[in-house]
């Protein structure tokens, strides 16, 4: 049944689709698309992992935002304790950094300073109820389990991770 011109006619179509795989790169593209799916993998299980930081998800619970601003309130200087400061630091616009330290310091975890040359200046400040909570930060957990890990991974994981960061601020910078 197989005649030779349809013999000639599969090996033309061959050597077609294989010429053309190979000007479009074929074997290193398919290579890439698997290490795509392994890094998107990866980039998947690393937001899992810091989704999975912060256990209590429900409305009363610290949300992970209000921990990034406990957090930085704790390590900066006083005149860094402003809420452009905070916005700025943690790369997002005025509002939602406003709104976060409101429920904060509803809560009794901060409370607003007024500036005595500029009332609408503002100097956020830890509570004691704040500086206290702290002990529990979640991001604590995820540092044991880095620190588990075997040494020299703990130093990869802090390159890499400090390389993507500043990698990324970079980017960031030029696009404002």
């Amino acid at each position: 049944m197989n005649s030779p011109a349809l013999g000639k006619d599969l090996a033309t179509i061959r050597n077609y689709v294989y010429r053309d795989q190979a000007q479009k790169g074929w074997p290193w593209r398919m290579t890439q698309d698997v290490d795509n799916k392994k890094l998107i993998a990866s980039v998947v299980l690393l937001e899992r992992f810091v989704r999975d930081i912060y256990p209590t998800k429900h409305s009363s619970a610290i949300q992970p935002l209000q921990w990034s601003i406990l957090r930085y309130l704790e390590r900066m200087p006083v005149e860094r304790c402003e809420p452009r400061w905070i916005a700025k630091f943690l790369g997002l616009t005025r509002a939602p950094v406003t709104r976060a330290i409101a429920t904060l310091e509803r809560h009794e975890y901060v409370h607003q300073i007024t500036n005595g040359d500029d009332a609408r200046t503002k100097t956020i400040a830890l509570t004691p109820l704040g500086s206290s909570t702290l002990a529990s930060d979640p991001i604590l957990d995820a540092v044991k389990q880095i620190r588990a890990l075997p040494e020299i991974e703990q130093t990869h994981f802090i390159n890499a991770i400090r390389s993507i960061a500043l990698n990324s601020v970079g980017s960031n910078d030029e696009q404002t």
